[in-house]
């Protein structure tokens, strides 16, 4: 629980200087390589957009992430938050402009879902999806929902100019994943159980809706 609370204290604390200094903290290509602003792929991980976007990823972070510490411990929690979160802000590379800030832990967070997937597909999710999940299944769930949104605001995208990184959760979630693979000599049967589970899932969920429609 400590590296979590030390992770959200930090994140709260943070959040005024995303304001205060904009740019300086939040992470882009050009940040990162025509300024040298080294420092942004980790920084960047503190700061939000806007009040609602902190704690909506400081809910996620408090659930998830404490229940991953008691399983792989403080260190490895830490460490899985930094390296997932940094490899997520990077790949925005591919799919936004050189010039767009990108900020917030969604990223680092999505690593600690696939992460906790891996360790325990059974666990109970009540919070990713409109109803109680084995963790397998509402991960998968919330990927696809990612994905799908993702493909969407591609096709139709915001006037405003301002949007959810959801491919950044989706390369989060498969650095979780692969860090699993190292972890978690289980992983193999893990991984298996949580796509069984997913598809058992929603094909029990489509019969018993063309049953009682």
């Amino acid at each position: 629980m400590k590296a979590t609370l030390l992770l959200i204290i930090t994140c709260i604390f943070a959040f005024p200087l995303g304001f205060r200094y904009p740019g300086l903290f939040e992470y882009s290509y050009n940040n990162l390589v025509l300024r040298h602003e080294w420092w942004t792929p980790l920084t960047a991980l503190f700061i939000h957009g806007s009040l609602g976007h902190l704690l909506g990823n400081m809910l996620f972070l408090l659930l998830f992430g404490n229940a991953l510490e008691r399983i792989i411990g403080p260190g490895r929690l830490i460490f899985a938050f930094f390296a997932g979160g940094a490899v997520s802000l990077l790949s925005a590379w591919f799919f936004y402009p050189a010039n767009e800030p990108v900020v917030g832990a969604s990223g680092a967070i999505c690593t600690i879902i696939g992460l906790l997937m891996i360790f325990n597909p059974w666990k109970i999710s009540f919070l990713l999806n409109f109803f109680p999940m084995p963790m397998g299944v509402a991960a998968l769930t919330y990927m696809l929902v990612n994905f799908f949104m993702a493909w969407s605001s591609r096709h139709d995208p915001s006037p405003t100019g301002a949007h959810t990184a959801y491919e950044l959760h989706i390369i989060g979630f498969i650095a979780g994943i692969i860090l699993g693979t190292f972890w978690n000599p289980d992983w193999k049967k893990n991984l298996l159980i949580s796509i069984l589970s997913f598809v058992i899932f929603y094909i029990i969920l489509g019969l018993v809706y063309f049953y009682f429609r």
